[in-house]
């Protein structure tokens, strides 16, 4: 009878053991996360390990895929989480250490793997108490960790708000600013890189530049298309995503809608192309919150 009992105690408890949400992360394994890549139709990234019930937002790779660093907002505030890689396993999602201290906002990696460009919302004594939104940040990775964090200067940021950083492997900076000036509420901008110094903001002019809002541009790394969301009647919803190709004369083409397949009625925003330039990512709440999406980048050729 005794051991009868004693059976029945380590049964439940087993049971209660398994049944537990928070005992074990579930393994993953191999490239994206172990995830089945989609095709030309998008999907939920990483349903229930990154998409959540919990708003989601920016996401980068490494430039070997061997970290994922992503965007949630908890209480309405934006927390950064990185997963690894080790022998072909991946780590569970854990916050980065600085990212909560230096109020880290929307984010891309540059194509190095290892350059996180970053708005954040903290003071410049520079720029003065005035300040009425984010600055662009730097910060980078390296075999002992992430060094402090720094500002790109002020030949980029302002008192107004910047924000949406990406650079291209030039250096050449894209962002976007609600400094004066500009065609409409937010424009896209470049600052290039030369001798190793960012150079005036230029406005990337009214062919892409509407009197509403332009923001969270990813450009190609060789800077041969640019992705970005606006806010113009034109689209479907409340913010939309559009293409734009580099032509030869260096211009850029008039910008493409990219379609009821990538847009919604609600609001697409943030992408990014993966390292190996076979995923676009971005962010949607047409499901009702924002998760974090990936279709096939051949989709791309299809807008030329």
């Amino acid at each position: 009878m005794k051991q009868r009992i004693v059976f029945y105690i380590l049964f439940f408890v087993l049971l209660i053991h398994n049944l537990s949400p928070n005992t074990e992360w579930p393994i993953q394994k191999g490239p994206y996360l172990g995830q089945k890549p989609p095709g030309k139709t998008p999907e939920i990234f990483a349903p229930g390990i990154i998409s959540t019930n919990i708003s989601e937002g920016c996401s980068g790779w490494g430039n070997h895929m061997e970290y994922f660093i992503f965007q949630r907002w908890l209480n309405r505030k934006p927390k950064l989480y990185i997963m690894n890689q080790v022998d072909g396993v991946w780590s569970k999602p854990r916050p980065l250490q600085f990212a909560e201290k230096y109020q880290i906002g929307d984010f891309t990696i540059a194509p190095d793997g290892k350059t996180l460009i970053f708005a954040s919302k903290i003071f410049l004594n520079e720029i003065g108490p005035d300040s009425e939104g984010g600055n662009i940040w730097l910060v980078k990775k390296t075999k002992t960790g992430w060094t402090e964090p720094k500002p790109i200067g002020l030949e980029i940021n302002t008192k107004y708000h910047e924000s949406y950083p990406c650079l291209a492997t030039n250096g050449n900076l894209y962002f976007f600013s609600r400094r004066p000036g500009g065609y409409g509420d937010s424009d896209l901008y470049i600052s290039e890189l030369k001798n190793g110094k960012y150079q005036s903001p230029v406005n990337l002019g009214p062919k892409l530049n509407t009197q509403h809002h332009e923001w969270d541009t990813y450009i190609a790394p060789d800077e041969s298309y640019m992705i970005y969301c606006s806010t113009m009647p034109a689209g479907l919803g409340e913010d939309d995503l559009y293409v734009t190709f580099k032509t030869n004369d260096g211009s850029w083409s008039k910008p493409i809608h990219m379609g009821n397949k990538i847009n919604s009625p609600k609001s697409e925003n943030r992408p990014y192309v993966s390292p190996d330039g076979r995923y676009l990512f971005y962010a949607s709440t047409k499901n009702g919150n924002r998760d974090i999406y990936w279709v096939d980048a051949k989709i791309l050729n299809s807008y030329k």
